[in-house]
Formats: structure tokens, C-alpha cells, sequence
């Protein structure tokens, strides 16, 4: 018959059965004779079966009692001991009854794991139940390398998978879905966007680390820890009402984010960088009226900053936004509005001329070339390279400059007085002066030791703007007044200062003695002074600042000129009717008569034509200096 687990078996009762006694004999044994006993299987401990087969067994021996007294009449003596031993068997049997049944209980206890450790589990059907400790790992650990039922990985279901087959099904659907995300970025910068490429960003999921924490939750390693084993019976039982569900993460993988910001922001660093003042884009000399070319704003652009910024969008797992470059504001320093403020004229000066048509043309040529030159701060002008070579395709013609300490006819005679009344607009100006240098004896246009002679490839006359605004240079010829103008406008002085200019002779040396030299041009006898004596001279020079009502501020030295003294110096004509030439004592002027050459008789078959007048384009054979104009 089937008995569920701890259920006591069926107790049947002992047979007892006995032999006729028979006589006893002498010389016999006083045992009894052999008993059989059959014995159910009972448990040793059940108490009601003890005391039913102990009433049992003493009814019999009531009726075994009156038959023994019946049969005590012919043998007392040896029925009475009979009686005693065959009580000893049956207690023995009884007792070896109740050993027997015990330990089969006990045994069939043992064999279903009645004395085995035992957890109580919760079903997912939510009943409760008392199972083996060993039965519950054993169904554990058949699970232990693979993921339990219900268990999804971003929607995909992994039950039943190891480690390495999850991770191929989960990286398999997260390739067919692309990129999660698109990374876009824009850099801004003066109001103006600059986009990134980053369409190279790898993008890294943590598959792995996801799979390899999760297939090992309530996991069971120890068969005796209970505890364990029934969180983690527990959980697997959970998972057929609730799945577990876990999702991947992911980082993105970006190589050359400096780089790629220096790309877009290096090419704009000149842009922005570069501050443009406020400046006179044109100039009408004739009107004085200009335009304003206006001011730009630069900036310092950051693009370490920026660099930084960008990493940090990363960092924080955001992939789309913005990066506003940092940059600092660098303003001009000279603004219209300052500019129209402050622009004005500086500085000016005017020269008287004399009535020398050529010399005239010469100053008139000169002024034309400088007239509107527009310098930059830090700019130098020089008088030669704007002026440029003084020929006569240039326009310039021939009149009386100094060459050698003695005038004579050179190829643009007078510039000198153009250079020297620009030097002197030029100290009002109080701008810089970078060459200057002075005649061989004072000018009588301008005051003694602000004079600026120029000879193109030799002297020059050189300045440099050392303000912060523009210089504009102005200057004109005017014929009917024979006046040579020079204007400067830039930056107005403060408070409507001026600058006036003073010269103070410091010391004086003689006169050279009177020299005569030979001039074969000229009939012999005839002279002609071609050069006035000069004293010698130390000359020192000053700036005066006034204020706007005339009165002297402070008082500046410019610098001291020192001129050497100069003898007369009379021409004496030595050329004689016959075509020979005298000679002239250098001291005396008188001439000296120089006998023919007779190896070199002229020929009289070639007298010159008086009819043919000489070519006006044809250079003479000593042209006069060109392309100097002063000293």
C-alpha cells in the first residue's frame, strides 16, 4: 500500500504459537520447546501498539494459567518453571518486535531525507513549501553558468544562454540598429556658428560588464548556505510572474578633439585678432575734406578653452549643444567718433620764394609729389623716395643749387626750400624727425638752423609718425603769392597747444678769404661772384608750447647746427678771342697768358654754321647735375 511521506506503516500482532508440553524426562533439559515468532514491522516508539499486544498476550496467559492448574496436580513443580520461561521469550520477542519496527521507521525516515537539512521556498504560484536543502542546489547549480529564465537584455531574451551567446545576441541587435545617437556640435563665435565633424565618433557599450554582473545574481556556490538558497530559489521562481530586465550603456570614443577645433578656429585668429583703427580713408587736398574708413573690433580667441569646453560636452554624455569660443574684446584706439573729435591740422609752415621761373616750377613739382601722403602711425616718410628723382621727365628743370660748397645749375634747383619748410611744419607737428641735414651755410627762407637740405641719393630728409592717429601732409605752391605751404593734420594737441620755433645764434668765426677760380666760359678779363662770403656759425634751435592764449608753456631743444665759414668766391673769365685760355692766380684773380698749343692749330675750313641754331632736345656736352636739387 502507497503512504505518503511520514506516514507511520500498518501495525499487525504477533502470532505466538506453543507445542503440547510433554513429560519431562530424567536426565533431560528444563527448556522449552522452540518458539516462531512473526513480527510486523512497527515502529519502536508507537506506545498503543505496546499496550495492545501486552493485553493480548496476558489474556492468553489467563487461559494458560487455568489450564496449567488443572495439569499442576500431576507435575506442580515443572509447569511453574515452564511458565516462567516461556514469559522471558515473549517479552524478548516483543522487545525484538519493537526494535525491529523502530529502526525500519527510522529507516524509511532516513531513506525520504526526513533528517536532512530542509528550507522553506516560496513557488511562483505564491504557496510556500519545505523542501531539501541538497534537492534545492542540485536544481540550482544546473543553472549556474547560463541566465535564468525571464531574464531579457535590452529586450532581448536570454534565458537559458551562457555568458559568450548573450553577448553575441545583444552586440548583434545593437549593430543592426546603427548608432544610438548622432554626435552634433557647434562652435559660436561673433555671432557666427562653425559645426564640428565628428561623424568618426566610435561609440562603446558595456555589454560585457553588463552580462558577465548579471548572470551571476543569486547564483548559489554553497550547498549550506540556506540563506542563499532560498534568495536565490526564490528569485527564479520571481522571474516566471516578473522578468528581469537590465540595459546596456554606452560611452563615446573621440580621437583628435583639439585638432579638430584648431582647424575651424586657427584660419580665424587673423580675422578677429586684427583691431583696426578708425582712419581717413580719403583726403581732397584742394578742399581739406576727408572720409572715415570706420573702426573694427578685434578679440583674443581661446581656443585651448574652447578645446576644453567640447571635452567637457563629451564627459557629461551630451552630444548635441553648442561652445561658445571664449574670447576677449579688443577695441581700437581710435574710434570715429574720436577721430572727428581730434583730427585736425597739427602743424604748418610757409616759405617766401624768389622770382625764378625755373626754381618755382622746380618748388611747384615738388609740393605736387608730397601734397595728400597719408602715414600711418609708425610710419616713416622720406623726402627722396616720395619726390622720387629730379629729372626732366619727372618735370623738373634747371636752376641754381649748391654743389660743393658754390652755386651752379643742377636739375631740380630749389627742392631745398620744399624740404626745409616741411621740416619745419614737422617740428610744430613735434613728430620725429629720423635724417635731417643742414646747408653749407644758413637758408634765407627759414630761420638759421632749420633749414633741411636733400640730394636724391646722397641726403635725405627723413621723419616718423610717432602718433596714434593718421598724419596727412599737405602741401601746395602758391605762384601768385611765390609762397611754398606746408600743412600736417593728425591729432589735435591737447587744450589747443601750438609749437612756435626760435634759433639762437651761440657763436660766430670769421669770414673765409676771397678765393678766385676759373671759368672758360667766359671772355678773359670778365668776373663774376659766384658765391657771397659766410661767417661761421653755432646755432641752436627751439620748440615753444603755448597755450591756446600765446603764452609760453615749457621750452624744448630741438638740437645745434654748426656752419663753416665761406669766402667770397668771384669766376674769372679766362677764355681768350684766339680760343687759347689764360689761367688765374687763385689769390690775385689775375690771369696768367698761356702760349698756343702749335700742335693743335684749330681748322679753319670748319667754322661753325651761325645760321643753324642749336638743338633744344639735344643735351649739351657738360649737362648740369641732375637729379640732386640741393648740396
Amino acid at each position: 500500500m502507497k503512504r505518503k511521506a511520514g506516514q507511520a506503516p500498518s501495525v499487525r500482532s504477533a502470532e505466538v504459537r506453543s507445542n503440547a508440553l510433554a513429560p519431562v524426562r530424567s536426565g533431560e533439559s528444563n527448556r522449552p520447546a522452540p518458539v516462531r515468532v512473526e513480527a510486523s514491522r512497527a515502529p519502536a516508539h508507537t506506545g498503543s501498539a505496546q499496550r495492545s499486544a501486552a493485553s493480548r498476550t496476558a489474556a492468553k496467559n489467563g487461559s494458560s494459567r487455568t489450564a496449567s492448574k488443572s495439569a499442576s496436580k500431576a507435575a506442580p513443580r515443572r509447569v511453574k518453571a515452564k511458565r516462567k520461561s516461556h514469559v522471558g521469550v515473549v517479552i524478548a520477542v516483543i522487545v525484538l518486535v519493537i526494535l525491529l519496527g523502530a529502526g525500519g521507521y527510522y529507516g524509511y525516515l532516513y531513506s525520504t531525507g526526513y533528517f536532512k537539512p530542509h528550507v522553506e521556498v516560496t513557488n511562483s504560484d505564491g504557496t510556500v513549501a519545505n523542501l531539501m536543502a541538497d534537492e534545492v542546489y542540485a536544481e540550482l547549480s544546473q543553472d549556474v553558468s547560463v541566465f535564468y529564465p525571464g531574464t531579457f537584455i535590452n529586450d532581448v531574451d536570454v534565458s537559458g544562454m551562457t555568458a559568450d551567446q548573450a553577448y553575441e545576441a545583444v552586440s548583434k541587435e545593437l549593430t543592426d540598429e546603427g548608432n544610438p545617437i548622432s554626435v552634433k556640435y557647434t562652435l559660436k563665435l561673433d555671432g557666427k556658428e562653425y559645426p564640428l565633424d565628428f561623424s568618426d565618433a566610435k561609440f562603446e557599450y558595456n555589454t560585457r560588464e553588463v552580462i558577465d554582473s548579471t548572470i551571476g545574481i543569486n547564483k548559489v556556490s554553497d550547498p549550506e548556505d540556506y540563506t542563499k538558497l532560498i534568495e536565490c530559489y526564490n528569485y527564479k521562481q520571481s522571474l516566471k510572474n516578473t522578468p528581469a530586465k537590465y540595459e546596456t550603456s554606452y560611452k563615446v570614443a573621440i580621437d583628435g578633439v583639439s585638432e579638430k577645433v584648431h582647424n575651424i578656429l586657427d584660419p580665424l585668429i587673423d580675422q578677429y585678432s586684427t583691431v583696426k583703427d578708425a582712419e581717413i580713408g580719403e583726403f581732397n587736398p584742394s578742399t581739406k575734406e576727408f572720409t572715415i574708413t570706420p573702426e573694427e573690433t578685434g578679440m583674443t580667441i581661446d581656443i585651448d578653452a574652447a578645446v576644453e569646453k567640447v571635452k567637457e560636452l563629451f564627459d557629461n554624455a551630451e552630444y548635441t549643444g553648442s561652445v561658445v569660443v571664449p574670447s576677449v574684446k579688443k577695441e581700437p584706439e581710435v574710434t570715429t567718433e574720436k577721430l572727428k573729435a581730434n583730427f585736425g591740422l597739427r602743424g604748418e609752415h610757409t616759405t617766401k620764394a624768389s622770382n625764378n621761373a625755373n626754381r618755382n616750377t622746380n618748388l611747384s613739382q615738388a609740393c605736387k609729389k608730397i601734397n595728400g601722403t597719408i602715414l600711418k602711425p609708425g610710419q616713416e616718410f622720406s623726402f627722396n623716395k616720395v619726390v622720387g628723382k629730379r629729372t626732366r621727365e619727372a618735370g623738373f628743370k634747371e636752376a641754381t643749387v649748391i654743389l660743393g660748397g658754390r652755386y651752379e645749375q643742377g636739375l631740380g634747383g630749389g627742392v631745398c626750400q620744399v624740404s626745409g619748410t616741411l621740416y619745419d611744419a614737422v617740428l610744430k607737428s613735434d613728430l620725429k624727425i629720423t635724417e635731417r641735414h643742414p646747408h653749407a651755410w644758413p637758408s634765407d627762407y627759414v630761420l638759421e638752423g632749420l633749414d633741411a637740405t636733400v640730394d636724391y641719393g646722397s641726403l635725405d630728409f627723413k621723419f616718423k609718425n610717432n602718433t596714434d592717429y593718421q598724419i596727412i601732409i599737405l602741401m601746395w605752391f602758391d605762384s601768385s603769392k611765390r609762397e611754398v605751404h606746408a600743412q600736417i593734420y593728425g591729432k589735435r594737441f591737447p587744450e589747443e597747444q601750438t609749437i612756435a620755433l626760435r634759433s639762437e645764434v651761440v657763436s660766430t668765426s670769421g669770414y673765409g678769404k676771397t678765393e678766385y677760380v676759373e671759368d672758360k666760359t667766359m671772355e678773359a678779363g670778365k668776373t663774376k661772384t659766384t658765391r657771397e662770403a659766410h661767417q661761421g656759425k653755432t646755432v641752436k634751435t627751439f620748440k615753444i608750447w603755448k597755450d591756446k592764449d600765446g603764452k609760453e608753456i615749457k621750452r624744448e631743444t630741438i638740437g645745434t647746427t654748426t656752419y663753416n665759414s665761406y669766402g667770397k668766391q668771384i669766376s674769372v673769365g679766362t677764355k681768350n678771342a684766339d680760343g687759347t685760355y689764360n689761367s688765374v692766380d687763385p689769390k690775385t684773380g689775375q690771369l696768367k697768358t698761356k702760349a698756343p698749343d702749335p700742335t693743335k692749330a684749330p681748322d679753319p675750313t670748319k667754322a661753325p654754321d651761325p645760321t643753324k641754331a642749336p638743338d633744344p632736345t639735344k643735351a649739351p656736352d657738360n649737362p648740369p647735375p641732375e637729379g640732386g636739387g640741393g648740396e
